[in-house]
């Protein structure tokens, strides 16, 4: 519903544009927080770009470098950008506009099958006797803050069972692959680069990806998805090793007040961010 309602907007103010000087814009620049450069968050806003430009309404898009997902959120709130990209999770908690989401990512978490005891999901790791080292990602991460929400949805997974190190999943895998961590923690899209990278042959004899599955996980903003058997050979070596775990939706939101202030912006913006998306984002 969303993005038929942005969409028809974007239509409804493309038309009425027609007869407005360009000058009349409300505003010449407008801003997209992304995210890190090179990074997922940062396609959409630099994929529009060019769009936006070709429609000739009279302002420019420019895409603000964040940290992430958190950072996103804090500057929308404050007015310091007009769209970002974050997990549903924190937009809601911020209260702002949300126009659709644009993509879905996945609690991926892979796990030292020797000092987990082969663990299959997450609930193993509260068998093990002792507390488990996890790397979560990078502090202001959406990894990290997902964790976190995780744990306030059900304390087991809080500090009571878990330590926990804020670092990213790429410079974790290593760590894990030689028993220094337990697990490491990450959210991403499915197939990432990765968990590509460390889906390698000679993963299987250490690494596993285990489920997400404790139904206390199973929140409003939070559904389960299974990643395929076939998704990660390696990783997901052995019989009927589907994977279940949480569905995360990353939204487009945006400031409050943009949609009356700025009303063609708005729907130029939101109607082609979740038209070229899903597209842009797709697995």
């Amino acid at each position: 519903m969303h993005r038929i309602v942005s969409i028809a907007a974007f239509i409804i103010v493309l038309l009425s544009w027609t007869s407005v000087p360009a000058e009349n814009s409300k505003t010449s620049t407008v801003t997209f927080c992304g995210g890190p450069k090179g990074l997922s968050y940062e396609k959409l806003p630099n994929a529009l770009k060019p769009i936006i430009a070709d429609f000739n309404l009279g302002f420019t898009l420019e895409t603000v470098e964040t940290k992430g997902g958190e950072e996103n959120v804090k500057m929308v709130a404050k007015g310091e950008c007009d769209f970002g990209l974050a997990p549903n999770k924190l937009v809601n908690k911020r209260k702002l506009p949300i126009d659709g989401v644009v993509f879905h990512s996945y609690a991926h978490l892979v796990c030292n099958q020797q000092r987990t005891k082969n663990a299959k999901e997450i609930s193993d790791l509260l068998k093990q006797g002792r507390k488990i080292q996890i790397a979560v990602g990078d502090i202001g991460s959406a990894s990290k803050i997902i964790w976190d929400s995780l744990a306030d949805l059900d304390d087991k997974f809080g500090p009571k069972n878990f330590s926990t190190m804020p670092l990213g999943f790429t410079k974790a895998i290593p760590l894990v692959m030689n028993g220094q961590y337990d697990c490491a923690w990450t959210v991403s899209g499915v197939g990432s680069p990765a968990l590509k990278a460390a889906d390698y042959p000679d993963s299987s004899k250490v690494l596993r990806l285990i489920d997400v599955n404790d139904s206390d996980f199973n929140d409003e903003d939070y559904e389960f998805f299974v990643i395929p058997k076939t998704t990660y050979p390696n990783l997901q070596a052995g019989w009927f090793m589907d994977v279940k775990t949480i569905d995360i939706p990353v939204v487009l939101f945006h400031r409050k007040g943009l949609q009356t202030q700025n009303p063609v912006a708005y729907g130029a913006i939101s109607g082609e961010a979740l038209r070229v998306g899903p597209d842009l984002f797709k697995e």
